[in-house]
């Protein structure tokens, strides 16, 4: 991968290995090229294994600038002295696709026109990633004013921010906003995977999606095999998570050169709500680190991951220093909103 020394490369898997791996979700429908060249540039910076973005070549090429630029300013700090010297990790970059409908490949949608200027416009204060936004319009005349018609204000969803949490859609006092899927053709992504940028990929699926994961299985599994790392996000399957797992890796195994991960979506997009949104995913993690015969593959969660996550994870012995069996532990931690929220 562009002439990095092999230690370099494999940090990420050691750090797999010692549970310990830290990613951070950039969005798989966040296409905001210069945020995500930021959050590359201050998380490689800080240490994470792997930068997981959108499934598009412009995203990634962004998330591959910031890490470049990290690496170099390191390496510049390094030749002055300064603490950034010893930097060697290079994190991976992964992107998220889906094997169907999914609430992380959508995006909200709605005609600001119909909005009336009295509207308090919660949507806008609710949105986590700043992706609705309104200004004044100047009036085209006295009438327009005085009935509060939509030439009072313009804006609305900026597409490229908007991730598809879809807390705006309930708020709204006027039902007006909908979401519409954002997914992108196994044309495109096997085009992405050969283009020498991409070192994992993460499948995201739902209930139902057998046929559906299976087929898009089909069309990228060989491209697959260059790849460092296999990821497959899943939520609260409930009693069919076991079987689904199992029924997922054998699907998978006779392509599957690379290491493979399991992303427990406990709660899916609430990092950022609070204390209380890490429990989903920490009772997920779990169970199923509880299986006895669970199918190979690391345990990473996700979905209501914050500053409260590692102190749950000693509390339920699910880090490997804490933990008897190591098969209990979790291999890692992905953060999203809680990592992209302004502090």
């Amino acid at each position: 991968m562009r002439g990095e020394e092999p230690l370099r490369v494999l940090q990420p898997l050691l750090a797999l290995d010692a549970g310990r791996w830290v990613k951070l979700i950039c969005g798989a429908s966040f296409e905001d090229v210069a945020d995500v060249r930021n959050l590359a540039f201050v998380y490689t910076l800080a240490g994470v294994d792997c930068i997981d973005c959108a499934a598009e070549p412009a995203v990634v090429a962004a998330a591959a600038e910031g890490i470049d630029a990290a690496m170099a300013w390191a390496a510049g700090e390094g030749r002055g002295g300064g603490e950034w010297g010893e930097m060697g990790r290079r994190p991976w970059v992964m992107v998220s696709v889906s094997d169907g409908r999914d609430p992380h490949f959508r995006k909200a949608v709605f005609d600001a026109s119909l909005c009336p200027p009295a509207c308090p416009r919660p949507c806008e204060r609710v949105c986590p990633a700043a992706a609705i936004r309104f200004h004044a319009a100047a009036a085209t005349s006295d009438a327009a004013t005085s009935t509060g018609s939509s030439a009072d204000s313009v804006g609305g969803v900026i597409a490229d921010r908007c991730y598809g949490c879809g807390r705006c859609i309930p708020v709204c006092p006027f039902g007006i906003i909908s979401a519409e899927e954002h997914q992108r053709t196994h044309e495109d992504t096997l085009t992405l995977l050969g283009g020498g940028l991409v070192d994992a990929i993460e499948i995201h699926t739902l209930p139902g999606h057998v046929e559906a994961f299976n087929a898009l299985w089909a069309s990228i599994g060989e491209a697959a095999g260059s790849l460092k790392l296999v990821a497959v996000s899943l939520p609260d399957l409930g009693g069919a998570m076991h079987h689904a797992m199992h029924a997922m890796y054998r699907t998978m195994h006779p392509h599957l050169s690379a290491a493979n991960l399991w992303q427990l979506d406990g709660r899916p997009m609430s990092g950022d709500i609070g204390a209380g949104a890490t429990r989903a995913t920490i009772r997920l993690a779990a169970r199923v680190a509880a299986f006895e015969d669970r199918p190979p593959g690391y345990l990473q969660i996700a979905g209501g991951t914050n500053s409260h996550t590692f102190t749950s994870l000693q509390d339920h012995g699910m880090l490997p220093s804490a933990s008897s069996d190591h098969r209990l532990a979790v291999a890692g931690v992905a953060f999203g909103g809680h990592a992209r929220k302004p502090r």
